[in-house]
């Protein structure tokens, strides 16, 4: 039997990360000392070290979903893809969460989904 093809859904994760964004950027325009200290410190705390940053983006996106955060979901998931983060390594940290959080992480499975359809799939619903 054939594999089906994933359809991209009509949801845009990227609009989502868009909106995200607006806010931060938002915040920035009232509070850019604070903002910037934020921005340090999450960039150095993503930086290489004892875990490299696979493997924090991995731990960020089960953070993400046991904080039942939407953005934070999309945006792990995409930094994941660019991470070099698989399929399968999603499905183990999500499978891990779900652990940890149950049923209200189980139903944010919709959101990896949106965002996995938007980072790991091109137009044709074919892997990239």
């Amino acid at each position: 039997m054939a594999e089906k093809k994933k359809t991209k859904g009509s949801d845009s994760e990227k609009k989502i990360l868009e909106h995200a964004h607006r806010g931060l950027q938002l915040f920035s325009e009232y509070n850019p000392k604070v903002m910037g200290k934020i921005q340090s410190f999450m960039n150095e705390a993503m930086k290489d070290g004892v875990l490299d940053k696979k493997e924090k983006e991995r731990l960020a996106l089960g953070m993400a979903l046991t904080q039942q955060c939407h953005y934070c979901i999309g945006l792990h998931v995409r930094n994941c893809k660019l991470a070099g983060v698989t399929v399968d390594e999603i499905m183990e940290v999500c499978s891990v969460a779900i652990m940890m959080g149950g049923g209200p992480v189980l139903t944010l499975m919709a959101e990896v989904e949106r965002a996995m359809n938007e980072f790991y799939l091109d137009e044709e619903g074919n892997p990239v």
